[in-house]
């Protein structure tokens, strides 16, 4: 019936004039002429499959002088309206998803080009933050996890060398992995980061922002370090700490004041000393004393009657109850096994004859570069080659083909298979660190009785005390200086900075204590307490500069070689877990040719010998670390260079985070010179090659966050990685 009637009221109305094509696009006469010819008529009956075959070459519609009308007009006004509507609809929808598309990709070049962009990082010099290509490691002894470089597998197509091994930062045992049999002991790509390029364009960048640029080397190459010197200052670098002054500043002697990390980056950049969460059951059993011992002020034995140490697999706990008005201190004794102990603990033999008040200095070891390895035809009959490697494989972590094992290798078996063929990283960091670090952060789970009066931490550098104690009635904080005479802080008269805090005896509660920068920080269950006064200090003018060593004084008063302690006074209290973290150290030097080392070797070789070799001292440096009662007979303390580095206007000064792996404002000058490569048609390519510095035309963006790190490969494939998604800082 619908049908009909709408059949009859048509045929009786009146005839109106005949539809043109164009009433049913809203163009007029002027627009259909002005070049739109993805509208003309033509196009829109060729959308039509039955005129599309029969058509001839495109016409035009528009009339002819004489009045009569084109073919193409002609087979339109032959079509219903709803099919001429229609028709115009089938060409409008095409074009529109046409114009869709492109705008959709005018924008994504838009994004890339103005507002962020993807970067891929494809080495270790701003590990353990940022991490190039790297293989990921749970320790086979503590159960710790830690990365390990591998980008040195990716120097040549052919796989060269091949990554075996590595040192746990934690009970620095050595690692061998299992490269046959476990999926997760390949090597991964590196970090996938996204870049803000707008983030400079409104406001300057910021001390300690982590920076992507064009290296003045070679423009055409992107590197990301992190920023620690600002334009029109001069930056000096002295014991592994920041210092800057401003060119202007003409009243300012020396090389001005040390530059402080906030505590969100303080943490960020801070590498892992000791987890009391992850212990070894072959030492444990082995009777090898923990490095947390109960002491006594001037005792050369252990007491008996003081912290209660209990090990175990799950980590370790230690309690003690404290009379009232007296101190029980807990020390920490940086001191680990040596290879040889370790191989005796693996074979179920004893280690309850090692002194437990040995120690040694915490020093700069690096674990992502304490990666082992050898010649890649020691592993492989058939090199792992990138050939056949998709993207989308790649960005899911795998960077090769498999490879053929040899026969012999004994895939996660003893390293001595390899006999002398095992080298430790590429520089001599490998094994162990070389330069030490005071500077330290100490984390730790307390839960105190109700009775319980007073908690104090301390940090010893230099032979300093820096001491937190906490009133647990009032929840009074108070800070002290003490080398056997009190010094104060910055700020007039400001001996003891003090903070109201809310905790309480009985209670249980996250701290941590940091000496870092020639500042003392506090947190409270995550939270930083903000003190009354000044936590800052001039460090020399309580330690000189040409003093600045570590020091021992006997077993009574170890000093450097137990460098934090835990005390409780009054009650009980139990300490659940305990951490140590340690600053940042950047390594004094202005030239590539410089070895990775703060030590003036000249003047270190006049006093061991003039022919040895630089790799002989460095092994004679860190056995010295852990002999106490010789660090005030090293000259070295005083052969620490100090270097500067002076910036004009719109300069700026990064460096790594993996210190001696990262080549960087402090060394990448002169590199084009002295390779040669200078051949580029445009003259000004290379004009900042030979400079110490980045000139804000070449920054490119602040980087923002990870956004892709290596999935897993077991316990399924291409398992993700969210633990290291996450903001960068």
């Amino acid at each position: 019936m619908q049908e009909c009637s709408v059949s009859f009221r048509a045929q009786n109305q009146p005839t109106s004039p005949p539809l043109h094509w164009r009433d049913c696009t809203g163009l007029d006469e002027k627009n259909r002429w002005s070049g739109r010819d993805d509208l003309s008529l033509d196009c829109v009956l060729r959308k039509i499959p039955r005129f599309s075959s029969t058509m001839k070459p495109p016409t035009e519609s528009k009339s002819t002088n004489d009045g009569s009308v084109s073919e193409a007009q002609a087979a339109f006004d032959a079509l219903t309206i709803p099919q001429q509507r229609a028709a115009v609809f089938r060409l409008q929808a095409g074009r529109e998803t046409v114009e869709a598309f492109a705008v959709a990709f005018i924008l994504a070049l838009l994004f890339r080009a103005f507002i962020a962009e993807a970067f891929v990082i494809p080495t270790g010099s701003m590990a353990p933050a940022l991490m190039g290509a790297h293989k990921d490691i749970f320790c086979d002894q503590c159960g710790q996890q830690f990365p390990i470089g591998a980008s040195s597998e990716n120097r040549t197509p052919a796989l060269e060398l091949a990554v075996v091994g590595g040192i746990c930062p934690n009970c620095r045992h050595v690692n061998s992995l299992d490269l046959a049999n476990d999926p997760n002991h390949q090597t991964f790509s590196g970090d996938r980061i996204l870049v803000s390029k707008f983030a400079y364009t409104l406001k300057d960048p910021k001390r300690w922002d982590v920076i992507v640029f064009k290296v003045p080397v070679n423009p055409k190459q992107n590197y990301i370090k992190r920023l620690v010197g600002l334009p029109e200052e001069t930056v000096s670098i002295r014991y592994g700490d920041v210092y800057a002054k401003q060119n202007s500043d003409s009243d300012v002697s020396g090389i001005g004041a040390i530059q402080r990390k906030p505590p969100e980056k303080l943490m960020a950049m801070s590498h892992l000393v000791y987890d009391s969460s992850h212990q070894a059951q072959s030492l444990i059993d082995a009777g090898y004393p923990s490095r947390l011992q109960p002491w006594n002020p001037g005792d050369d034995s252990v007491p008996t009657d003081s912290w209660a140490v209990d090990q175990s697999k799950d980590g370790v706990t230690a309690t003690v109850q404290a009379a009232e008005g007296q101190t029980k201190w807990l020390r920490y004794y940086h001191h680990f096994p040596n290879q040889q102990q370790w191989n005796a603990a693996i074979a179920g033999e004893s280690l309850a004859d090692v002194d437990p008040r040995s120690g040694r200095l915490v020093t700069d070891f690096y674990s992502y570069d304490a990666y082992l390895h050898v010649r890649s035809d020691r592993v492989y009959d058939q090199k792992p080659t990138p050939v056949n490697v998709s993207r989308l494989q790649r960005m899911l972590g795998k960077t090769r083909s498999d490879g053929v094992f040899r026969l012999d290798y004994k895939s996660g078996g003893d390293l001595s298979q390899f006999r002398d063929t095992v080298s430790f990283g590429e520089n001599y960091h490998g094994s162990g660190g070389v330069h030490w670090v005071g500077d330290l952060i100490v984390s730790q789970n307390i839960e105190t009785s109700a009775d319980a009066k007073q908690l104090s931490f301390e940090i010893v550098e230099a032979g300093v005390r820096h001491l937190c104690e906490i009133d647990l009635k009032t929840g009074e904080a108070k800070l002290t200086l003490d080398d056997g005479e009190v010094h104060a802080f910055d700020g007039e008269g400001n001996v003891h900075p003090v903070a109201v805090t809310s905790v309480r005896a009985g209670e249980q509660h996250d701290f941590r204590f940091s000496n870092a920068d020639n500042e003392l920080t506090l947190w409270i269950d995550d939270e930083v307490v903000a003190f009354q006064s000044p936590t800052t200090f001039d460090f020399e003018s309580i330690v000189p500069a040409d003093e600045n060593q570590p020091r021992y004084a006997g077993p009574g008063n170890p000093l450097d070689s137990a460098p934090v302690a835990i005390g409780v006074n009054g009650g009980s209290a139990t300490l659940n877990q305990f951490v140590i973290r340690r600053d940042k150290y950047y390594i004094a030097i202005d030239s590539r040719e410089l070895d990775m080392l703060d030590y003036d070797m000249g003047a270190l070789r006049r006093f061991v010998g003039a022919g040895t070799r630089t790799e002989e001292i460095v092994r004679d440096i860190q056995l010295l670390m852990g002999e106490p009662t010789i660090w005030a007979d090293f000259p070295g303390w005083q052969e620490r260079r100090t270097v500067s580095f002076r910036m004009e206007e719109d300069q700026f000064f990064p460096m790594g985070d993996n210190s001696p792996a990262s080549l960087d404002a402090r060394c990448w000058a002169g590199n084009k010179t002295r390779l040669g490569n200078y051949s580029s048609p445009d003259k000004d390519a290379y004009k900042f090659a030979d400079v110490s510095y980045v000139p804000r035309d070449l920054l490119v963006g602040k980087a923002l966050l990870v956004f892709w790190p290596h999935p897993w490969k077991s316990p399924l494939p291409f398992w993700p990685n969210l633990d290291r998604m996450q903001r960068i800082k």
